[in-house]
């Protein structure tokens, strides 16, 4: 009797173990062609040696996880075809990207956006009259 109630338990706890692993793996909204070549993109410039995504990467040229919600489209396609030139305290910018390139970033930094990311990246505090250290 213990040992049926044994593998009977084991059991049902390795069949609530799986459902909980695989109803974890779907992720509400998969990535389309577009941002998967946008993510292409990113990798083949290395944007990652400067920028950085929910927090990992480069820490020179920002954090762009949600780079769409603060800049329109048409603000990012400037950006990306038409680098700005580089100031002098800086070391580089990014390479022109063609049009197509252009709509990948800007469809893998749309996926980005929809990604919850708990508060990630901090924001910065006002400080009030008083509060100042």
């Amino acid at each position: 009797m213990k040992l049926r109630t044994f593998i009977l338990i084991s059991l049902s706890s390795f069949a609530l173990f799986a459902w909980a692993v695989k109803s974890s793996w779907a992720l509400d909204a998969p990535m389309s062609e577009e941002a998967v070549a946008g993510k292409e993109v990113w990798q083949r410039y290395n944007c990652v040696s400067c920028h950085t995504l929910f927090g990992n990467g480069g820490y020179v040229g920002g954090d762009l996880t949600q780079i769409t919600a603060r800049r329109s489209p048409e603000q990012l396609s400037d950006f990306f075809s038409n680098p700005p030139v580089i100031p002098p305290h800086q070391k580089e910018t990014h390479v022109a990207l063609t049009e197509k390139e252009t709509q990948a970033m800007t469809a893998y930094f749309d996926y980005l956006n929809t990604i919850p990311t708990l508060g990630w990246p901090p924001q910065p505090r006002v400080l009030k009259g008083g509060d100042a250290p």
